[in-house]
């Protein structure tokens, strides 16, 4: 009997972890829920190995078979789900561009409060990057404040927008954002000119699941059934914003693919290396400069849902990839990328 509730139960977590794994394929405008699991995918697949191990342990070579099935699927994206790069050398004679990104929370801490200017900008006098690419970025004394800790001289930041591209040398191409609230979740087209030639940069910040609020909420409130209206509500709002996701990426996908120039995608993609937004993205010209060059799971994302790595550096296959760091801004609840390319 608890022979066959356990097989039940692992058979179950299987089940779960496969649906994850279909999350890359099906849009979630045609089904949503793949897209909620693939968030936990790295710890369902850990499970999963766990219950396969187990089931080799006590021979139930029949129970074994399909974790196995199922982990033999997950094969193709585990590097992306867990890196085991490890780093590179910069070669000294070679020309070399550096990359940064990060979502800098409108230059605020937890607290939503304005950071000093020192702690604001600090990341970026350290990082010393050739392309900048800022999320929820703010105007005003902040741009010049960033030309000042860069030394880079131009921008590409449409008029009300919070996404921006620095760098010298750089040309605007396009820019795609929502009609209603879309001042936030869009992305930039930019041309720049560097030492390896003209790279095309896509700079992009998803449509947010606006659900970390209520994640932070879970578990502190008495009421049960306030509890699950607001699980239920966090699950209808993440499969809306992961539909729209799949629209920016259908965009995305285009831009890069009828490129001219080496291109390089950037930014906050507000999604998951599982997800369907990240594969649509991910065309056969471009790598994940983590997978490629990174160790371990990359979180980048340090908020009430954690383990999450939503912000990427893919880069095109006509670039090699050096280096490539994970850096804390001191005040973001995104952790910030920094990568060497030649």
């Amino acid at each position: 009997m608890i022979r066959k509730l356990i097989s039940f139960l692992g058979s179950l977590l299987a089940a779960v972890t496969g649906a994850g794994l279909l999350a890359r394929f099906v849009s979630p405008s045609i089904w949503w829920p793949p897209s909620i699991i693939a968030l936990l995918l790295p710890g369902l697949l850990f499970l999963t190995l766990l219950f396969f191990t187990f089931c080799l342990y006590q021979k139930w070579r029949t129970a074994a078979v399909f974790p196995f099935l199922v982990l033999l699927a997950a094969l193709p994206i585990s590097t992306r789900i867990c890196s085991f790069g490890m780093g590179g050398n910069v070669a000294a004679k070679e020309d070399k561009v550096t990359i940064v990104t990060t979502n800098v929370r409108s230059f605020k801490n937890d607290a939503w409060v304005s950071v000093e200017d020192e702690l604001a900008f600090r990341f970026l006098t350290q990082k010393k990057p050739d392309i900048l690419l800022l999320q929820e970025t703010r105007n005003g004394k902040y741009v010049e404040g960033v030309k000042a800790a860069t030394g880079l001289t131009n921008r590409h930041q449409p008029k009300g927008k919070t996404i921006v591209t620095y760098a010298d040398g750089l040309t605007p191409i396009a820019h795609s954002f929502p009609k209603l609230g879309g001042s936030f979740n869009g992305f930039l087209v930019t041309d720049i000119e560097t030492s390896l030639g003209t790279i095309r940069v896509i700079n992009l910040h998803l449509k947010s699941n606006k659900i970390s609020g209520m994640a932070g909420k879970i578990g502190k409130d008495g009421d049960v059934k306030e509890e699950i209206d607001r699980a239920e509500s966090m699950l209808r709002s993440y499969g809306s914003a992961a539909a729209v996701r799949a629209n920016q990426a259908e965009e995305i996908r285009r831009y890069v693919r009828e490129s001219p120039h080496p291109v390089i995608v950037g930014g906050d993609f507000n999604d998951v290396p599982s997800s369907y937004t990240y594969q649509r993205i991910m065309t056969p010209r471009l790598r994940d400069a983590w997978a490629k060059k990174g160790f371990g799971l990359g979180t980048t994302f340090t908020g009430p849902l954690p383990g999450l790595r939503i912000d990427f550096l893919l880069v095109d296959t006509s670039l090699a990839v050096r280096e490539i760091e994970q850096f804390d801004t001191g005040y973001s609840d995104h952790r910030g990328l920094k990568v060497v390319v030649q």
